[in-house]
């Protein structure tokens, strides 16, 4: 398939959405948003999945939305683009809301409050695990356990739990998408750390997680690895250090940094002011 055939099935969606048939514009936005992914063009292919999402909801395709937006996030979390990313787990949180009721299924809420989870809104993920607690009738309680423990950033027990219980109630498919999940999460609490915080070493993040450094040092290189933490490891201190050239540089300026621990005299005075 060449480029052309990409910006061909996006002509075709456009001609569709002005037609009103907006199930066809939705296919062909996922059609050009799949060729675009196979050319390694991810802006391009996250604005294609961003515009099937559009149709799917005025289609009322509502649990195919809140796909659809996933997958414009992984997209655009393939550019350094992590706030966007966020964002689109956050819409695609909203749309599994409309699906709960379009389908007659609570259990929705469970994958809304996951991707509001990805996508930082920890309020709105609170709000749906209740929400899943109150309506599901215990049938996915253990799911419903996971999102709590992540949703408290207790990634130590939420590890645990993972291959204590659910491995025994889902199958490898849904076993492999929950760890991907819970990778992502870890990933997103380490970005916070990095804009909030001067320092970052390993040692802290699994304090601050509960998981044990040697595999707190293995998710962080492998979220390294694939864009997901945009900061490299100093191999000598152990600590994150911000990758300006893979986070955006309002996002840097708001860290104020990168800064080592052992290159300022408080390692615990957060607010100190770079500029004076």
């Amino acid at each position: 398939m060449d480029k052309s055939d990409c910006s061909k099935f996006e002509v075709a969606a456009e001609e569709r959405a002005n037609e009103g048939r907006n199930e066809d514009a939705m296919e062909m936005f996922l059609a050009s948003a799949k060729c675009w992914v196979k050319w390694e063009f991810f802006g391009k292919a996250a604005g294609a999945y961003e515009r099937a999402y559009e149709h799917a909801m005025l289609a009322h395709r509502y649990t195919q939305a809140a796909e659809f937006m996933q997958d414009a996030g992984h997209c655009w979390i393939r550019q350094g683009e992590h706030e966007r990313f966020e964002i689109d787990f956050q819409i695609a949180a909203e749309a599994f809301i409309y699906a709960t009721e379009e389908d007659n299924d609570p259990t929705k809420f469970v994958d809304g409050a996951f991707c509001a989870i990805i996508g930082g809104d920890l309020d709105l993920a609170r709000q749906l695990i209740h929400a899943a607690a109150e309506t599901t009738r215990g049938k996915v309680k253990e799911l419903i356990n996971l999102a709590l423990m992540l949703n408290e950033y207790h990634f130590g027990d939420a590890e645990m739990y993972i291959e204590a219980a659910l491995t025994r109630v889902l199958d490898r498919d849904s076993i492999r998408k929950i760890r991907d999940l819970f990778l992502l999460a870890i990933a997103g609490f380490v970005r916070a750390s990095l804009e909030s915080e001067v320092a970052v070493s390993i040692t802290s993040l699994a304090e601050s997680t509960g998981l044990e450094e040697s595999k707190m040092k293995r998710i962080v290189e492998r979220g390294i690895e694939r864009g997901h933490i945009p900061a490299y490891l100093d191999r000598d201190s152990q600590e994150l250090i911000v990758d300006s050239d893979r986070l955006d540089i309002d996002d840097l300026s708001r860290r104020k940094g990168p800064i080592l621990s052992r290159d300022i005299d408080d390692p615990g005075a957060w607010d100190v002011d770079l500029d004076e």
